[in-house]
């Protein structure tokens, strides 16, 4: 059986789908609002599905993936994305509240129901958050083609490096390219530049991209993209906090954002 050449091309299509999506989230506001975010978890899902079907014949992948799932069942952010993805696609919209900001523009706040807002992302604008949960996906994607060089870039598996630590014969080669068996054979060439030759019908991985989102670099047409900095005290951040489970208003905004206002009053006459 010929060997199997694997990459994350795949998996790395998925971020920048989610970069895309993150880069319409952060530029709309309304109903269409919700659909940009429903499209951005749905993609950013997507994944660590598509890692793993990428990488599920490659040795040692699956322990290397078992202590990375781990981390992220404990890292509450990540998991609440889960959580945002599952009521997105199988319960109905994801709760948030929206307020406009003092320059233009609107900035959103996730609500807690059905599930609470865990504490890195109260008072958080949901765009910022939807970049530092992507962030960690190109990290994960990051270190992924760190300790599996050869197995996540055919680029780097087409060299007499990647030869010798996959096992691969030049009849795997020929089979992976396409080309008649016994065309790499040629006399007098050595194995470094017949792999020259050759990795140009090679796509390489785009690291670039992965490197770059990975260290919070989101952008939209290559221009980087700038999220709303909240302080977590804004009027906004009292109604979703208000509209939270157990707070009694149902999840009612105009109830809430009623209670919040008058509050500030009291604040106000108070002080």
């Amino acid at each position: 059986m010929s060997h199997i050449f694997t990459s994350l091309r795949h998996p790395q299509e998925k971020l920048l789908e989610a970069e895309h999506f993150l880069a319409r989230l952060a530029k709309s506001d309304g109903l269409e609002f919700q659909f940009e975010l429903n499209a951005f978890l749905s993609a950013s899902r997507s994944v660590s599905f598509v890692l793993q079907k990428a990488m599920a014949s490659v040795t040692g992948f699956s322990d290397w993936y078992a202590e990375k799932q781990a981390a992220m069942k404990i890292d509450a952010a990540m998991r609440y994305f889960l959580e945002l993805r599952n009521v997105s696609q199988k319960q109905g919209p994801v709760s948030f509240v929206g307020g406009s900001l003092p320059g233009g523009g609107w900035t959103y706040r996730f609500v807690g129901h059905p599930h609470d807002v865990p504490p890195d992302l109260t008072g958080v604008d949901i765009s910022a958050s939807c970049a530092a949960h992507l962030a960690k996906l190109g990290q994960l994607l990051l270190d992924c083609s760190r300790a599996f060089p050869y197995q996540s870039c055919p680029a780097r598996a087409f060299s007499e490096e990647g030869m010798t630590a996959l096992g691969f014969g030049w009849e795997d080669v020929e089979a992976a390219l396409g080309l008649p068996i016994g065309y790499t054979e040629v006399s007098g060439i050595p194995a470094g530049e017949r792999f020259r030759i050759l990795s140009r019908e090679v796509e390489p991985l785009d690291i670039e991209s992965i490197e770059r989102i990975a260290s919070g670099d989101i952008r939209a047409g290559g221009v980087p993209l700038e999220f709303p900095v909240s302080s977590g005290s804004n009027l906004v951040d009292d109604v979703a906090s208000m509209m939270g489970r157990g707070q009694g208003d149902g999840g009612q905004p105009r109830d809430a954002f009623l209670r919040a206002v008058m509050r500030r009053i009291d604040d106000l006459e108070r002080s």
